[in-house]
């Protein structure tokens, strides 16, 4: 490699996504003979190409910024999802509960990822072949994935199947939700895998397998089951975790059930009124969609109203801030909405304090929160976009996001009511979903939509939905109105208590 670090661009989509792909890095020839020895010999015993994948020097390069030098194989290579195992079975990884021999750890300019899957490509995957699947920014989940998701009966629309040229490599946090489903390309499946750990990460194979297990003093002997147990810890089982030794108070005992026991203070409330599915996605992506909040009779006098008072609407300025992707005419906004005559304000002073609405406002933010006006977003065709904006780099009060003692911690709330169906083919709100915990500065291609890698997320409503959003801690922004009819969304801010509009 020609530069001593990984660019801005690199770790700023890593550290959101939990993921980055490293395109045409083999050559032909490397693609060829990697196919070739994988129809001949298979991966064992590793060939003299397949254990050039193992030890390629973009591979080394890139693990030695992202797990630290030192870093060691953990699993042999093999091709995933070339077992009926491998397939449909639930997703793998997640952060809750932390695993910190796995774990991912950014703080003052220095990053620590645990452990990494290296997927190198030796055939094309197109979008909708199926085959690797993840969830972007899942390795900083603070919250329990739901059954569902992990299983793929209800993904929430998370999962991502990443497309992949021959010659791509892959690099994934292992925390990072990722699994298998079914293959619909076309040939055959090559995705070839590798797992590497950082130095100090827990191995995940049996020590037995490399020898490694280290014999017992004699004196071990002497002590009772639960001494054993103790002074031998997971060096001397064969399996991982080790037993666990439980205690009362007054006795201790071995529990041989597979489990961890990590006993919390804490229990879930039956009273808390949180859907599970809800904190989840909240905490993972930075916003949620609540689905047909308005009737068809509450969006007509919503509509009525805009129109009637369509030559209030102000014309300013164009948001794109230069961009390529964005740019068009200004954006055309009719604030006061609260303060028009009656009836026409009615139907938005209704969104005012809607019970959908200020239930998760309580857990988003705690109550005390206020209201600020409301303004509609009417664009037209050619209405420019607006330029990504927010996060929660760099750091300032206002922009923060927090997970502690079972409760989320958002200091501002963006609220956006939608009065008209609106598709990615339209244009309008975009997402950077994860943004909300990045530790790097966003990149000015990404800020702009002109060079997205692949992280800017398109969120498409139908009339009567009901967005919130993070407002300082999410990056978001919007596309261009390409769409003949106008946007409406009408767009609220909550602020939380500790914080002065």
């Amino acid at each position: 490699m020609d530069r001593e670090q990984m660019s801005n661009e690199e770790n700023y989509c890593f550290d959101v996504a939990g993921y980055l792909i490293v395109r045409d890095v083999l050559t032909k020839e490397e693609i060829a003979a990697g196919n070739r020895d994988l129809d001949q010999k298979g991966t064992t015993p590793l060939s003299e190409s397949l254990g050039k994948l193992r030890d390629h020097p973009v591979l080394a390069w890139y693990l030695n910024q992202i797990c630290g030098e030192e870093f060691q194989l953990d699993r042999e290579p093999r091709l995933i999802g070339d077992d009926e195992k491998d397939v449909g079975g639930p997703l793998v990884g997640g952060n809750e509960p932390r695993d910190m021999a796995r774990g991912y750890y950014q703080q003052n300019d220095a990053r620590f990822c645990q452990g990494v899957l290296a997927v190198w490509a030796l055939a094309d995957v197109e979008e909708g072949d199926g085959g690797f699947v993840l969830i972007p920014a899942s390795h900083k989940n603070y919250v329990e994935t739901p059954k569902d998701v992990l299983t793929g009966a209800d993904d929430m629309g998370l999962t991502v199947q990443p497309s992949l040229k021959a010659g791509d490599l892959l690099l994934c946090a292992e925390t990072t939700l990722h699994g298998m489903r079914p293959w619909k390309g076309k040939g055959p499946q090559r995705l070839l895998a590798y797992g590497y750990i950082a130095k100090t990460a827990r191995r995940s194979i049996d020590p037995d397998a490399t020898n490694e297990k280290e014999s017992a003093p004699e004196w071990i002997a002497e002590l009772t089951p639960v001494q054993r147990a103790v002074m031998q810890g997971q060096n001397f089982y064969h399996t991982y975790p080790p037993p666990a030794v439980k205690s009362d108070g007054e006795t201790c005992w071995i529990d041989e059930a597979p489990e961890v026991h990590h006993p919390s203070i804490y229990t879930r409330d039956p009273e808390s009124a949180i859907d599970e599915k809800e904190l989840y996605f909240w905490d993972l992506c930075g916003h949620l969609v609540l689905r047909n909040v308005m009737d068809a009779a509450w969006l007509e006098a919503a509509n009525e109203a805009i129109d009637k008072f369509a030559d209030r609407i102000v014309v300013g300025g164009a948001p794109d801030k230069g961009s390529k992707t964005l740019a068009g005419t200004g954006r055309p906004d009719l604030g006061g909405l609260f303060e028009l005559p009656k009836p026409y304000c009615d139907p938005f002073r209704e969104m005012i304090a809607h019970p959908a609405v200020i239930q998760r406002l309580n857990w988003m933010e705690g109550s005390g929160f206020r209201c600020g006006n409301a303004t509609a977003i009417c664009s037209v065709k050619g209405t420019a976009g607006h330029a990504l904006h927010s996060g929660s780099d760099p750091a300032r009060p206002g922009n923060s996001y927090f997970f502690q003692n079972g409760r989320t911690y958002c200091d501002s709330v963006n609220v956006a009511w939608q009065l008209h169906d609106v598709t990615e083919a339209d244009g309008g709100f975009v997402c950077l979903p994860g943004t909300h915990k990045a530790r790097y500065p966003m990149p000015p291609g990404v800020q702009s939509c002109d060079e997205p890698m692949g992280l800017v997320q398109h969120v498409s409503m139908k009339a009567g939905d009901v967005l919130m959003f993070m407002a300082g801690a999410q990056t978001h922004g919007a596309y261009p109105w390409k769409s003949d009819t106008q946007r409406r969304t009408v767009l609220m801010n909550y602020m939380g208590r500790h914080m002065f509009l």
